[in-house]
């Protein structure tokens, strides 16, 4: 190997692949929040990409057969898995099947599968408990971490009704939403200390909505208890 190879190995940062729909594509990436979350604080550079197609289901993205060679590559040491919004609820035998499919593949790889618990709908809250219920298996069953995102905005919609997480149609995530759950993902994935000086921040969240919403994306995992500390699985 020659010096600058071996640099280069030296200074490479870790990477990451998201695989989502709309939840995920919108505000110009939940990816690339991520990456400026990352970047801003750590001393290396995240690698991230993303495949992505609204409405998108698990079923979907396993049919995609460029997706199911990406992830065979073992290019990416994180892919992190965000089922069609209503899936985990109405139909969760479809996600498990679909989901644990994606994670073996990933693992078989070498990559880390992770699941982006996401959010109820801004009408029906009830909704998060059947999401939670549905990811937290997949965490279980795969050994794999869930970030909490759905709590993230549930205490956000609790305890700051001033700053709305939800875009117009009280599903897909706000600007404010978007950073949140990229703020989530930053700290369960990469223990991200997303409270240091000089983190960013999107330009048009103001700097006190910013404070508040690291503040509510650290208390959300701190409070979601990650599927490998349970007692049992939920079947």
């Amino acid at each position: 190997m020659t010096v600058t190879a071996l640099f280069m190995v030296l200074i490479s940062g870790p990477s990451m692949f998201f695989v989502g729909n709309s939840y995920t594509f919108g505000n110009g990436g939940l990816w690339a929040h991520v990456k400026q979350i990352y970047d801003s604080v750590e001393s290396d550079t995240l690698s991230v990409d993303a495949c992505t197609s609204g409405g998108a289901t698990f079923e979907n993205h396993w049919e995609n057969q460029a997706l199911r060679i990406e992830l065979e590559s073992g290019n990416w040491d994180t892919v992190v898995f965000q089922e069609q919004s209503c899936m985990p609820v109405i139909n969760p035998a479809m996600t498990y099947l679909y989901g644990d499919s994606l994670a073996w593949l990933t693992s078989s790889a070498g990559g880390e599968p992770v699941f982006l618990m996401t959010w109820a709908r801004k009408n029906d809250p009830l909704m998060l408990e059947g999401l939670e219920l549905g990811y937290s298996r997949m965490g279980y069953i795969h050994s794999s971490s869930v970030t909490p995102c759905g709590i993230a905005f549930d205490l956000i919609k609790r305890g700051h009704p001033e700053i709305d997480p939800y875009a117009g149609d009280g599903a897909h995530p706000s600007v404010h939403g978007t950073y949140l759950a990229a703020c989530v993902i930053a700290v369960t994935v990469y223990g991200t200390d997303i409270l240091s000086a000089g983190i960013w921040q999107p330009s048009d969240v103001s700097r006190e909505d910013g404070e508040i919403l690291r503040y509510t994306a650290i208390q959300a995992c701190t409070d979601y208890q990650q599927p490998g500390q349970r007692g049992e699985a939920s079947e």
